[in-house]
């Protein structure tokens, strides 16, 4: 069964209900298997259907398949005891990610019934384990039914198990094996040393002469003992590396420290437990002089100040400023505290997160012996990244360097101006722009005449000042500090708004080039208007740039200019990029010719040399537009005759006429040349000429991507022939996504039924929205439509699914073929 097929299968099952696709797994179970083993998208509900159908067959085939279902579904499975499907669920589980696998394995293992044979068959789950060594795959098996599993289980899995855990494995060991078991338990912990459990050997000998009535007490009182959820937790730590970690109450800390004293944990299994409050911080110190790296990367708990700055994290001091930050950030560090203690100052006012009132009060305090003493700051500037003392000592040894200055007002060390684009500070910079966003606003104020460009651009651009200091700023470094503000493709909204209102030709250059603002915002900066209807020309360098700009990914910042009207942006723009249609290239000379006359056109169509084009090339406007200027300008009203030209053009008669004789291939291209250069479509002449004698399937969908396309020619488009994932989306998911085409449009009119079903049913990934959460709705009226022609029919559905993949027509046909048929039988 091909791609298509399973497709069709997966299809039913996403528009049947629940009891139907329970019947479906029985009449369509040749390809329900093959559908559970191939690469389309398999519905959620196909999962609860074969669960609910007890084909044993079927539920291996979904559970080798471990993402298809729920752990509910899962546990479902695994209470079922079926060898089979029990083995196939055992193994799936090493690649789950739930956090439940002991869970669902266990379970397995619970529904076992030891009598059955198949569970011990060659090949089966009891062999297969009983060849595993590894401490993880069989964890699950210490609670066996099978009692030479359960001892193989735990001759691995014993040293790690806390004492109650392995307690009430020996009494599942017995209750299943009966004393001879707990015999062989007792000498299997002798073999392995006391499995790290002093006197277990002797309880379980105990336990056994009770039995038989040679001892005292009973089995039951000698290996008593509920595993606590310490116990749980301390066995998921050691056997799955805090994987299941599943406890909601802090452990026993005391107990925690008996079974590490008992049998260490390892440097990584400390970690995992730092995660916990409380954790002592012996216990974590010593996780992270085991294994610094994953203490410092992976661990999410404290860790003492004076464990992170000595020894044990030396080897990897890289690490130790991102757990400074997250020790303010979560408040077991303090600022102060690192201020005074901590070595180098770089370090500890690089980690300072930005926001946080606790370390902003402690920076203020820091930095207040600086006041506003501009000497004092930049002082600290010069030191900051390579002094090796801590940050009380660097603010001390700033102020002695200020005081003992002497000369005119301080200046920025090797003043920078602004970066185009503007990236992050790093360095001496991005520290003192910590520490400068902390201080308070009058000290910032004072600082503002002294700081160079660059540290302004990355105050405004990255930093938070107050509407106030940016007033500062503006008094002060003046129209310079905005040209440096726009300066980034992320600026907030209003930022970007006030920029423009500016209209300020060197900052409309550097947000045409480095902000992200919209089409007619371009449009109008090229043209050279002001948002307040006046004149603000186009600079050099913007005009320089769009010699330059990367067509494949900014054309549209270049066709901006298009309708400029201005001589020498057009010399660029038509050097550039090539217009498409007549009428467009009419529009831009008319354009021209309102703002600078007769003769600018005249020189344009005269000029030989043209930016982005080797010279001797042609003239970038053809011969016929040549032509139409040169009788415009041999005319006495010329702007009157291009006009008449361009109205020529745009006729609604031309266009229709133009479109139908285009070639398929060209046709979609020619539809967005007309609507991007500026032609109306005309879509009531459309719709005439339609009725009177229809227009190609070409056309029909090329004008169907218009998002002003008619809806009565979207249907046409949607009836004119089979649809085709790949050739169609383009138009055909936006029409839906849109409200302009419905499902029920879909279903009626889409052919063939295999495409539409996979629209609406979303069972093939080459439609790009069909999982998409704002489809729900589409995939639940389509449920309704084909539930309203199947019914609950099993032979209705079964033979509609058979027949869905090659079936020309539209789903309705499809669905009464099916239900006709279904009927005759």
């Amino acid at each position: 069964m091909g791609i298509n097929e399973s497709a069709a299968v997966a299809a039913a099952y996403r528009l049947a209900d629940r009891s139907t696709a329970v019947g479906l797994v029985r009449s369509l179970r040749d390809e329900t298997r093959e559908v559970l083993v191939c690469g389309c998208r398999r519905p959620r509900r196909l999962a609860e259907a074969v669960i609910a159908s007890g084909d044993r067959e079927l539920q291996v085939a979904l559970v080798r398949n471990a993402g298809l279902c729920t752990p509910r579904q899962r546990l479902r499975l695994a209470r079922l005891g079926v060898p089979d499907v029990g083995r196939a669920l055992y193994v799936a589980e090493r690649w789950s990610r739930t956090g439940c696998r002991d869970e669902i394995r266990a379970a397995v293992l619970a529904a076992a019934d030891p009598a059955d044979p198949a569970w011990r068959a060659p090949g089966g789950l009891v062999a297969m384990l009983l060849g595993e060594t590894h401490p993880t795959e069989l964890a699950a098996a210490i609670h066996a039914p099978f009692p030479d599993l359960a001892l193989h289980a735990l001759r691995h899995c014993g040293r790690d198990l806390p004492l109650p855990i392995l307690l009430r494995a020996a009494r599942t060991l017995h209750a299943h094996g009966g004393p001879e078991r707990l015999t062989a338990l007792a000498e299997l912990v002798d073999e392995e040393g006391g499995l790290g459990h002093p006197g277990l050997a002797a309880r379980l000998r105990r336990a056994v002469d009770a039995e038989s009535g040679a001892g005292g007490g009973s089995v039951a009182s000698l290996l008593a003992g509920d595993p606590s959820p310490t116990d749980e937790l301390l066995c998921a730590v050691r056997l799955h590396g805090g994987e299941e970690m599943t406890a909601e109450v802090p452990p026993d800390w005391e107990r925690v420290r008996s079974e590490h004293a008992r049998h260490p944990f390892t440097a990584g299994d400390l970690t995992h437990l730092n995660r916990w409050p409380g954790c002592p911080p012996d216990l974590a110190v010593e996780g992270l002089r085991g294994d610094p790296r994953t203490a410092l990367v992976q661990g999410t708990g404290p860790l003492p100040l004076s464990a992170l700055t000595g020894p044990a994290a030396e080897p990897v001091r890289s690490y130790v400023p991102r757990v400074l930050e997250r020790g303010l950030r979560e408040g077991w560090l303090s600022a102060e505290r690192l201020f005074t203690e901590v070595t180098p100052a770089a370090d500890v006012i690089g980690c300072l997160p930005p926001g946080d009132e606790l370390v902003g009060k402690a920076a203020r305090e820091l930095t207040a012996p600086l006041r506003g003493d501009p000497a004092a700051w930049l002082a600290l500037y010069r030191r900051i990244s390579r002094f090796e003392g801590t940050a009380t000592e660097l603010v001390a040894a700033a102020r002695a360097d200020a005081a003992e200055r002497r000369g005119p007002a301080p200046s920025w060390p090797r003043a920078t101006g602004p970066a185009f684009p503007c990236r992050e500070p790093e360095g001496a910079r991005a520290l003192f722009q910590r520490l400068f966003a902390y201080a308070e606003e009058d000290v910032q104020e004072a600082l503002v005449p002294h700081l160079d460009l660059r540290a302004v651009q990355h105050l405004l651009v990255f930093g938070t000042p107050s509407p106030r200091l940016r007033e500062r700023i503006t008094a002060v470094h003046g129209r310079a500090a905005q040209v440096a503000h726009a300066s980034r493709w992320d600026l907030p909204g209003d930022i970007v708004e006030e920029l423009l209102d500016l209209d300020d030709p060197e900052v409309n250059e550097k947000l045409y080039l480095y902000g992200a603002i919209a089409r007619e915002e371009r449009e109008r900066i090229l043209a050279g208007r002001g948002r307040d209807g006046g004149s603000v020309p186009v600079t050099d360098g913007l005009l320089g740039a769009l010699t330059w700009i990367d067509l494949r990914h900014h054309r549209a910042w270049v066709s901006a200019g298009l309708l400029s009207g201005d001589p020498r942006v057009l010399r660029v723009v038509l050097g550039r990029i090539r217009t498409h249609t007549e009428a467009g290239r009419l529009r831009v000379l008319i354009r021209l010719w309102e703002r600078h006359g007769r003769e600018a056109v005249g020189s344009l169509m005269a000029e030989g040399e043209f930016p982005g084009r080797t010279g001797g090339a042609r003239h970038p406007l053809p011969a016929a537009t040549h032509k139409n200027v040169a009788q415009a300008l041999a005319s006495p009203d010329g702007l009157a005759f291009l006009r008449d030209r361009l109205a020529a053009e745009e006729d609604p008669v031309h266009v229709v006429a133009v479109l139908r004789r285009t070639a398929a291939g060209p046709v979609a291209e020619r539809v967005r040349h007309l609507a991007e250069e500026g032609t109306a479509l005309p879509w009531p002449q459309l719709l005439e000429a339609h009725a009177a004698d229809p227009l190609p399937v070409h056309l029909l969908r090329a004008l169907a991507q218009q998002p002003d396309c008619p809806r009565s020619l979207l249907l046409a488009a949607l009836r004119a022939g089979p649809v085709r994932r790949l050739d169609d989306a383009p138009w055909l998911v936006p029409a839906i996504e849109a409200g302009r085409l419905t499902p029920d449009d879909i279903f009626r009119h889409c052919g063939p039924a295999a495409e539409a079903v996979s629209l609406l049913a979303g069972v093939h990934s080459h439609w790009p929205t069909a999982e998409a959460a704002s489809w729900g709705p589409l995939l639940r009226e389509a449920r309704a439509l084909t539930r309203s022609h199947l019914g609950t029919s099993q032979q209705a559905w079964s033979r509609a699914a058979r027949l869905l993949p090659a079936f020309p027509g539209s789903l309705p046909a499809l669905l009464t073929a099916a239900a006709t048929d279904s009927n005759g039988d």
